[in-house]
This record gives structure tokens, sequence and C-alpha cells, in this order.
């Protein structure tokens, strides 16, 4: 049904009614980034100057018994290649602005411009982190169980079990399960995970959703990389994968000659696979 006209039929026509514009913004759908935080990025601090950092790994040794009269073998905790960490990513989000629209927009411009920067850069740099999770416990661009699995009891209790049997440090703090909305679904379908005594979830924080009876902290994102069907998502302790940011920044230039002020955001960051063993990835149910 067709708006009725107007009485007088100039009043609109004519400029006596106003088209007004909303000083709101709707903002862009965003992911929850959280593989960034979920690994350990310490070695930072060491990376002074160079673009590699190498990391050296310690070995456990097994202790011999006694022979009276005999020297022991000597042992070599330090029988490991070290890892590599290469800074080789580099990353950029610039946003332009003239100042005719800065003076005249009714928005904040320099919220938005800023903003987006800033999660541009945060993706790349989540994403870098993602990228490994199919190449940890053993694996090679693949993962436990069937690309679009549901995630069950089982296979989280299988996830578990691996690292523990690994040696892993079992400090539910610094262990992750990081999955999609899809697996986080098939959690929720889980009784003891959600049932009172075992798990309490609230308010979803920057993606996390809480700590879990597998002993470990749940995380959910849409920025896993995806296989076919599903996604990869992982249970890793934070050592699984080492990073390290050199440039992390952002900045406000004016190019007068230009009429225009950047809004720029930046990094320069590396990942490696630290720890093979500190980390199972698996199938999601859906990319």
């Amino acid at each position: 049904m067709a708006l009725s006209d107007r009485t007088p039929t100039t009043a609109d026509t004519n400029l006596f009614v106003p088209k007004l514009y909303c000083q709101r913004v709707i903002d862009a759908a965003k992911s929850e980034l959280v593989a960034w935080d979920a690994i350990s990025s310490e070695w930072r601090n060491d990376l002074v100057k160079g673009n590699i950092l190498y990391i050296p790994k310690t070995n456990t040794v097994t202790a011999s018994e006694v022979v009276v009269g005999t020297k022991g073998a000597a042992l070599n905790p330090m029988n490991t290649t070290g890892v590599t960490l290469t800074i080789n990513q580099w990353f950029q989000a610039p946003v332009d602005i003239d100042y005719m629209t800065l003076k005249q927009t009714q928005v904040d411009a320099e919220e938005i411009a800023t903003t987006e920067a800033a999660y541009a850069i945060k993706v790349k740099m989540d994403s870098t982190v993602c990228a490994l999770f199919s190449s940890l416990g053993g694996y090679s661009t693949s993962a436990y169980g069937t690309d679009g699995q549901t995630l069950t009891d089982d296979i989280l209790l299988y996830l578990k079990e691996t690292l523990d049997e690994a040696n892993v440090p079992m400090v539910t703090a610094d262990r992750s399960l990081i999955c999609d909305p899809s697996a986080l679904v098939d959690i929720l379908k889980i009784d003891k995970l959600v049932a009172a005594d075992y798990v309490k979830i609230g308010a979803v924080e920057n993606g996390i959703i809480g700590n879990s009876v597998y002993g470990c902290v749940v995380r959910v994102t849409n920025n896993l990389t995806a296989a076919s069907t599903g996604s990869y998502g992982v249970m890793l302790h934070k050592k699984a994968i080492a990073s390290a940011a050199q440039i992390d920044t952002a900045w406000v230039k004016e190019y007068e000659d230009l009429h225009q002020r950047r809004y720029h955001s930046e990094a320069l960051w590396g990942v490696v696979e630290a720890q093979d063993t500190f980390g199972i990835p698996f199938f999601t149910r859906k990319a």
C-alpha cells in the first residue's frame, strides 16, 4: 500500500518536511578474537632487535641405577632442537577521511576509523594463530575426528586425555578449548558440562564462555580456519604456540596538502608451533 499524498502536495518537495540523519551508527558485525590471547607471548621481551628469535627447548632424562665402582653415563637435557620464531607478518589498516567530511558529519568519524582499523589488524593476528591449529598434535592440515562432526563428550574427553598423557600442565587457566558457534551449541547439549555443579555459563566476555569440567577455558570465535564442512578447532595449552609482536601500534597523521587525516593501525609479528604435543585439533560441525 502506497503512502498517502500530502496536503498541500508541495510540503515535501519544497523542503517543509526535514530529512534527518541519525547520529548513532550500526556497527559492522565482528568475530570474537580469542586465539592470540589463548597462546603465550612471553618471548616478546626477548626480541629486542632482529627478525628471528631462537627459543631453546629442554627434554627429560632417565635416571639409572647406581653401580658401585662405575661412573654413571652422562645425561643430556639439551638434546632437543629449538624453536625458530620468525617475525614475518607485517600488516597495516589505514583509513583516510577528508577535512570537509570530518567537519560536516554528524557521527563520530574518528571513533569509527580507529575502531575498524584496529579490528582489521587484530583479525590478521588472530588468523595466523588459528592457521596453526591443524598442524598440532602430529596432524598435518587435519584434525581428530570427521569433518563436520558433532562435538561430543567422548571427543572432548579424548582431547583432554591426550593432553594429560603427554604431560601437558593441568592448569585450567593455561588450557583453552577454542571452538566456533556450532561446536559451542554441541557442548551446550552435554548435560554434565552445563550442570550447575560443573560450570556456570554467564555473559560471554571477549569470546570467553567460562571454565569447563574438561580442565580448560572455553573460548568461542567465528575466526577459525575453515576445513571443508567444518572448521579446525583445538584444545591446547598456551605454550603450544609461541608469538611475538615487534610493532603493534596506532597513529593519526595530518596530510594538510591532501586535506585529509589518516587513522592508521599497524602490526609486525610472528607465530610458530612451539610444542606439538601441547595441542590437539578437532573438526567442528560447521564452517
